[in-house]
């Protein structure tokens, strides 16, 4: 009596442990049909009587011996996985210059990479054309004394004194010239004194 109580309390305590687990069936899942032991019999001699029927009408196939042609060396799979890897070095090969122009030819990689070379080059491009820009800007937005700072005193000290001589030079000229084109258009000098 105490054996049952025992079974009924572990019962309870299973359901309230695993309540998902005390909800399966407790009939075994292996359970032979009801005729089945009546029918084997049968089924055996159906299969015997195959056989035989084989044996008459395929006597070649009948004489094939049975066996499973499919065996695993031994230690096969001891070894194996240095096969395999032995395998995998044995494919990797190195890749030469011409594969690797050959690979460039090829659309798929071509396309991209002409792309990448275009885009490079414009912005190359770009990036110079703006870079030129502002160093005019700075030269122009510097003073003539800092320009000046820049440049050795002695070659600042030569160009004045050769602008100074063509100064002169050019004022001679200059007057002779406005002399020549007043002279050769008749206008008359004190005309142009009331005019200025």
């Amino acid at each position: 009596m105490s054996s049952n109580n025992n079974i009924e309390n572990q019962d309870e305590d299973l359901t309230g442990q695993a309540p998902h687990l005390s909800k399966v069936n407790n009939s075994s899942p292996f359970k032979a049909n009801e005729d089945y032991f009546e029918s084997f019999t049968t089924k055996l001699q159906n299969e015997i009587d195959d056989y035989e029927e084989i044996k008459t009408e395929a006597p070649t196939l009948a004489t094939i011996s049975k066996y499973n042609p499919f065996e695993v060396p031994k230690d096969y799979f001891e070894y194996f996985p240095t096969i395999i890897q032995q395998r995998v070095i044995n494919t990797k090969q190195t890749t030469s210059v011409i594969e690797w122009l050959l690979l460039l030819i090829k659309p798929r990689f071509a396309v991209p990479f002409l792309a990448t070379i275009f885009i490079a080059s414009a912005g190359i491009n770009f990036m110079n054309n703006n870079a030129e820009v502002p160093q005019i800007e700075i030269a122009e937005e510097m003073t003539t004394e800092e320009q000046l700072y820049n440049i050795d005193e002695g070659t600042i000290i030569e160009t004045l004194y050769a602008s100074e001589d063509n100064e002169s030079d050019n004022t001679s000229s200059d007057e002779s010239s406005i002399q020549n084109y007043l002279m050769d258009n008749n206008i008359d000098e004190s005309n142009l004194n009331n005019q200025l």
